[in-house]
């Protein structure tokens, strides 16, 4: 099994730049990079901030790039995003109960993609709060998708945090998730959201994070110019993930 995880795409309207960065081009980069280097990837799953202001006409963009990828694409939301008009542009059908989560039979592997986005009140400044959330009816789907199969994981922000500064941007409360998981064959748990490559080992799970489409973040770093893919491959009892960039050479961003 091999799963392609991209993540925090944040896509503004066609022609406009974000922080000096032109990001459906980058888009663009990864879903060539797919195409040519990764075409025999059973899965893509894109892990949330779709779009940076949640626009129609940036999922619209979205759906259109997909286009050129030959395997399915699995999409959930983060804090960036709107529920109600990624679905009333990308359809109603990628919703689950309300949701932007799906489960997904890849030969003896289930991947399950869960959506964390927790909307904020008006005036919040971003459709959904920094923190992410799993509630009783996310939480109750995903007791019905989980069973003993090999398992993947894919969500927007983390259950883990790669550092303690960090912790404010993870699920508000990570221990149900954490509780449920252990003791099963979980290889890994992929978020998205702090915009940095990090993997951590808790209570037996691989918990991993990668920086994403935009902007990479690091310790004394700064915000750096680098568009960041994760490749998950599955074989029998073998996990291997490995980060790929795919646009920029980690230069300071403009």
């Amino acid at each position: 099994m091999k799963l392609i995880v991209l993540s925090d795409l944040h896509l503004t309207l066609p022609g406009e730049t974000l922080h000096g960065l032109d990001t459906h081009a980058r888009l663009a980069a990864g879903v060539e990079r797919i195409g040519t280097v990764h075409a025999d990837a059973d899965l893509v799953v894109i892990a949330g901030d779709l779009a940076d202001r949640s626009r129609s006409a940036a999922y619209a963009a979205l759906g259109r790039a997909l286009e050129a990828l030959p395997m399915p694409v699995a999409l959930t939301l983060g804090n960036h995003d709107n529920r109600d008009v990624f679905a009333r542009v990308l359809g109603e059908d990628r919703l689950a109960e309300g949701f932007a989560q799906s489960a997904h039979d890849v030969g003896e592997v289930r991947v399950i993609v869960l959506d964390t986005l927790e909307r904020a009140p008006a005036g919040h400044g971003a459709w959904g709060h920094g923190w992410g959330v799993l509630d009783a009816v996310r939480l109750g789907w995903l007791d019905r998708h989980l069973d003993d199969r090999p398992t993947v994981i894919v969500m927007h922000h983390p259950a883990i945090s790669p550092t303690e500064r960090l912790a404010r941007f993870n699920l508000l409360e990570p221990e149900p998730l954490l509780d449920r998981l252990e003791g099963r064959d979980v290889r890994a748990v992929v978020a998205a959201h702090v915009h940095r490559t990090s993997v951590i080992h808790e209570r037996g799970v691989m918990h991993a994070t990668l920086s994403g489409g935009h902007l990479t973040f690091g310790p004394g770093t700064g915000a750096r110019d680098a568009g960041q893919m994760l490749v998950l491959e599955i074989e029998g009892g073998r996990t291997h993930l490995r980060f790929e960039d795919y646009v920029g050479g980690g230069e300071p961003a403009r």
